[in-house]
């Protein structure tokens, strides 16, 4: 689906790029990031100089007569350039314009605007390495064997439902800090799992150890043991890497979080 993408996107570009008003256009999604389907839309987002209703339509006819001759699904989203520079970005808007590809812009403003926002302090990445590590240590991967986790409460409670879904979520944390470490923002959960396998970085196994993690075969006692190895020797791998990239001990950890997240004084 790439090259037909491709083609409807320089035929969408090539009308819109004429019209006056028109400050930049960036191809989002599937399209730059390599992968388009069946099932993907071509994403396109159009900016103004200025709010221009008649503008607005213009385009809308070109993007809806390209869908129909073509079948291709086409995600159109039109802004006035100045006004979706204010909005404050979430974290999918900066995961998605980390592949977005610039294919018009008139005065540079478009390209300069992007660079702006998805530039993040390194403390951004430390916090959620943190946060995420520390949530970890509770719900499944505790500093040392003698102290009990949520996933462990969850089995003495007698509700190994719990057990398992805690222990998801421990998954999900790690998978969390896996993305903080290799400096990459957190894609929407539809992608979480693809795009983690293509990480720089990641632990030994990871592809293999992920498909045991989440195959549950009974929700017993025995099944949630031989999960939570797994998780932990994931940690254990992701653990030692936060200690070389980041230089934060579990201990550390425990003190950033304290001191600068829950704000509660100086820790020893």
């Amino acid at each position: 689906m790439i090259s037909v993408f491709q083609k409807s996107a320089g035929s969408i570009v090539s009308q819109v790029s004429v019209l006056d008003g028109i400050a930049g256009i960036v191809l989002l999604g599937g399209l730059t990031r390599g992968f388009a389907d069946k099932h993907s839309d071509l994403d396109i987002m159009v900016f103004l100089t200025e709010a221009n209703g008649g503008l607005r339509s213009a385009i809308r006819r070109i993007a809806n007569d390209e869908q129909k001759k073509t079948g291709t699904e086409v995600d159109l989203e039109i802004h006035p350039l100045e006004g979706f520079e204010r909005r404050r970005w979430t974290e999918v808007d900066r995961w998605d314009f980390c592949s977005a590809k610039v294919v018009f812009d008139a005065t540079g403003k478009v390209d300069k605007m992007i660079h702006a926002k998805l530039a993040v302090p390194e403390e951004f990445w430390v916090k959620r390495v943190v946060v995420c590590s520390e949530h970890l240590k509770w719900y499944c991967c505790p500093p040392s064997d003698d102290v009990s986790t949520i996933v462990e409460t969850s089995i003495e409670r007698g509700d190994l439902t719990a057990a398992h879904y805690c222990l998801n979520y421990g998954l999900e944390l790690l998978i969390r800090i896996l993305f903080a470490l290799n400096k990459a923002f957190l894609p929407p959960p539809k992608w979480r799992i693809i795009y983690s396998k293509e990480l720089r970085w990641h632990p030994a196994n990871y592809e293999t150890a992920l498909e045991e993690i989440l195959r549950i075969r009974s929700l017993s006692k025995t099944e949630i043991e031989r999960r939570l190895k797994l998780i932990r020797e994931l940690w254990s791998e992701t653990a030692a890497r936060i200690m070389s990239d980041m230089a934060l001990s579990p201990q550390m950890i425990s003190k950033y979080y304290v001191e600068k997240v829950l704000h509660q004084g100086n820790v020893r």
